[in-house]
């Protein structure tokens, strides 16, 4: 089973959700659906609530030639610029998955201390193209310290029409190297809420060193019956000291 996943250039797209079981989970598997969160809804207070302003300022003033005139002029569109561009993601949605399953920390995280499950979906890029899904971009989180900063000075498209959609996704999906250990990857819609999952999607559930067997039992028929996953395992510790793998159930 491979630990870390990457996304290009393959058609299918192959992500890891940890989650805690409890009625959300139960909700989410029987109506085969994910919830896409508002931008300022997530944990990080820092997440997509950068400067925008403060970014464009820094990036034009260490930026030369052309790319540091055309800085300054977006700068001096003023407030109006960017309340525009900031309205234009307010009602965007965020579904957040990781890259990597054999992650201790996220199994602690976000599988409430290994007593939950890692949902493993494939998705084919069609699902992402389909306009009624209304997805606007999938791409993995760029950690650093000023993402948005150095995307603005060194690669920032220069074309309006393509600058602006750029913006959105490098501002939705920059975090702090703080968080690297995540490995995560966000697919970005247009709105907020719930979007259906076609059967089959659930491809794999893997469950923690210390999920309850009833608990094992029960997601294993909903996700069978409802999600039509064949696919199971459990965490286990490997022979290193801290380590842990896969086993098929």
């Amino acid at each position: 089973m491979s630990e870390s996943i990457e996304t290009e250039p393959i058609l299918d797209y192959r992500y890891f959700k940890f989650r805690t079981i409890n009625k959300y989970l139960i909700e989410s598997l029987v109506n085969s659906r994910l919830y896409f969160a508002k931008p300022n809804k997530l944990n990080d207070p820092f997440d997509c609530r950068l400067d925008l302003r403060k970014s464009f300022s820094r990036a034009a003033s260490s930026a030369t030639g052309i790319r540091k005139t055309w800085l300054q002029s977006r700068l001096n569109d003023g407030q109006e610029f960017i309340e525009k561009w900031e309205g234009s993601f307010e009602n965007f949605g965020i579904c957040s998955f990781s890259l990597k399953l054999h992650t201790t920390l996220m199994w602690s995280h976000y599988a409430d201390e290994h007593r939950g499950v890692c949902l493993l979906y494939r998705f084919p890029e069609s699902f992402f193209l389909a306009p009624q899904n209304k997805i606007f971009g999938v791409d993995k989180v760029k950690y650093s310290d000023d993402a948005l900063t150095d995307w603005l000075k060194n690669e920032a498209p220069m074309e309006l029409n393509k600058f602006v959609p750029e913006l959105i996704k490098i501002y939705l999906t920059a975090k702090s190297p703080a968080w690297h250990c995540e490995s995560e990857a966000r697919v970005i819609r247009k709105e907020h809420g719930f979007i259906d999952i076609p059967f089959g999607f659930l491809e794999q559930v893997c469950f923690g060193l210390r999920t309850p067997q009833a608990d094992i039992d029960l997601i294993t028929k909903l996700a069978r019956e409802y999600g039509g996953c064949q696919n199971f395992c459990r965490i286990i510790r490997d022979e290193s000291d801290f380590g842990i793998s896969a086993e098929e159930m």
